[in-house]
């Protein structure tokens, strides 16, 4: 970082640099004076679309050449689907700031969009696209009479596939933030669909050290601040801790989903399943967070790994 300006690594796709951008105008009116410019590249994740991700490294292969242009001093920061992340970053770089969360859930676009058949109105046998297997297994407890055909690719490549699918099951943040909720067929509760952890949220991400590359991390952290939502960020590390507590990545049909049931308690659902039982397991806890409190980061992670422990002991 030099002259007041702040380089953002980010993804190449459309919805990535949406988002990034997003992200780097509340930044930028949050300090005065502070300009930005994106540094984007191409990550694996993007490159290897004939594969599930399962099959060649999970969640770090849409962050990995981020963190390395972090390290190699070619960015400041790195904006992520939170989604995107392992449960645990690397020592040498932190989750520095989050932005207010959009909304979590799935949502489900039909051929013919708002206008189409609704999910449990498809006639049995219909071909309904997802690239999550945590997707997959939720949506067969609701409707094991459809086909589940797996989708990678962009927001636009995953509803092209709509000229050979009946439907397709997509995030209804990454929607939302590419102008698309008109399309929206219906949009799934998390009761019928826990989202997956960290889903509707934007990470920033940061070196955890003092770089030689311009500024130091603390200059860098008292701009992030500005921006950071308490609330969301608790959420953040709750869910997260969940799955670093399971050592479940996207392989996994796993999912925890956090929110603030009042003012100061945390409720965390999760689910995971059983391959062995071959059943959903299902657990929930309430914690007290004060999210503006100094131990607010240990009291999320403490609700996160409380619920992976309930959902240790139906196993």
């Amino acid at each position: 970082m030099t002259d007041s300006k702040l380089r953002i690594a980010t993804r190449k796709s459309a919805l990535a640099v949406a988002q990034t951008t997003m992200a780097a105008d509340a930044i930028a009116a949050a300090n005065p004076g502070l300009t930005y410019e994106l540094v984007s590249m191409t990550t694996e994740g993007d490159r290897r679309l004939d594969k599930s991700l399962a099959s060649f490294g999970g969640k770090g292969v849409f962050i990995k050449e981020l963190e390395v242009a972090l390290l190699e001093g070619r960015a400041d920061i790195a904006v992520h689907s939170l989604k995107d992340m392992p449960a645990e970053v690397l020592p040498q770089f932190k989750l520095a700031a989050v932005l207010r969360r959009e909304d979590p859930r799935d949502a489900f676009i039909a051929r013919g969009g708002a206008a189409g058949l609704k999910f449990m109105d498809l006639p049995a046998g219909a071909r309904v696209g997802t690239g999550s297997i945590r997707r997959v297994v939720q949506l067969k407890a609701l409707r094991p009479d459809l086909e589940y055909v797996p989708i990678r690719g962009n927001i636009q490549t995953r509803l092209s596939k709509l000229a050979e699918l009946d439907g397709v099951v997509l995030a209804a943040a990454g929607l939302k933030r590419m102008g698309l909720a008109d399309q929206v067929t219906e949009y799934f509760s998390t009761e019928q669909m826990l989202p997956a952890s960290g889903q509707g949220i934007l990470a920033i991400e940061t070196l955890n050290v003092i770089t030689n590359h311009g500024v130091a991390t603390q200059s860098i952290d008292s701009i992030l601040a500005r921006i950071n939502d308490a609330k969301t960020y608790a959420i953040a590390v709750a869910e997260m801790a969940y799955l670093k507590a399971l050592n479940a990545g996207c392989q996994f049909p796993v999912a925890s989903f956090a929110e603030f049931a009042d003012a100061n308690t945390l409720k965390v659902r999760g689910i995971y399943w059983d391959d062995h039982g071959k059943r959903m397991l299902h657990a929930e806890v309430l914690q007290s967070v004060n999210a503006s409190a100094i131990d607010s980061i240990e009291q999320s992670r403490i609700a996160g790994f409380a619920l992976a422990n309930k959902i240790k002991e139906l196993l």
